[in-house]
């Protein structure tokens, strides 16, 4: 493998963690307060973002691949990614749209309504178990890596 590649194959698998690690961290408003986790989930878009533009060139060519004759279980990730995306970005404007601490600090007033509470809760919860199966399906390649990232260490 080019060094390039190699070097952007190790940028995504750390920003990859480090975007786990923090949707972990504004994943609990119950332990860091609601305050912590508004002002913790707008700065997770910057690694979510990050995120999505290290993996472009996947994205780019995976709706071809969703419509060859591409393995089903490579056409599951590739609708599950999309998927989750959708549901990431429901679970950001719904908890935009709900806030009680970021956009009044921001002196913006809104109007809170019982819909997007639902919904914001609704998608949150649903994302947990996706991001499970999202990691589930790309375990082989984690492990892999990360076995051989300790193995150019030693």
């Amino acid at each position: 493998m080019s060094d390039w590649k190699q070097n952007l194959q190790k940028t995504r698998y750390v920003m990859d963690g480090l975007l786990l690690i923090s949707f972990m961290l504004v994943s609990a408003p119950q332990s860091t307060g609601v305050p912590l986790h508004e002002w913790g989930s707008l700065l997770f878009v910057v690694p979510f973002a990050i995120h999505i533009l290290l993996h472009w060139d996947w994205i780019k060519s995976s709706y071809r691949r969703v419509s060859s004759k591409a393995p089903m279980k490579e056409k599951f990730g590739i609708v599950w990614a999309y998927l989750l995306y959708l549901v990431m970005l429901l679970v950001f404007v719904s908890g935009f749209l709900i806030s009680i601490a970021l956009l009044p600090a921001l002196n913006i007033d809104i109007q809170i309504q019982d819909f997007w509470s639902k919904i914001h809760h609704d998608s949150a919860t649903l994302i947990m178990p996706m991001i499970g199966i999202h990691l589930a399906l790309y375990w082989k390649w984690i492990v892999k890596f990360t076995q051989r990232m300790k193995e150019n260490r030693a």
